[in-house]
């Protein structure tokens, strides 16, 4: 019977870590062309905010049947990642590109 209930759990979290591979390979891929390019640094931005709570979501999710021991404790590993990349990325970009003063 255990087995069971592992099979959705299972296939959504893998869908939803995949959501959140693909959405962490926009925000790790994309490079302003220099301090100048606002749009894509607020793109970069998004998409490391988005990353971080899709990671957040996702952590809340596999939670849910970690703490029921249908599913092992390494599913809660993606989703850390995902949160770590995520906040890495977006504290580089804030780091490396400070906003001007505006002119």
């Amino acid at each position: 019977m255990t087995a069971l209930p592992r099979g959705p759990w299972g296939v959504a979290l893998t869908l939803a870590y995949t959501l959140n591979t693909y959405v962490a390979y926009g925000a790790l891929t994309i490079e302003p062309q220099g301090t100048w390019d606002e749009s894509t640094l607020t793109a970069i931005e998004f998409t490391s905010a988005l990353l971080i709570t899709l990671g957040t979501l996702t952590f809340l999710l596999t939670l849910f049947p970690v703490r029921r021991h249908t599913l092992s404790r390494w599913w809660l590993t993606p989703a850390v990642l995902f949160l770590t990349v995520g906040a890495a990325r977006w504290a580089y970009i804030v780091q490396t590109y400070p906003r001007g003063g505006g002119s």
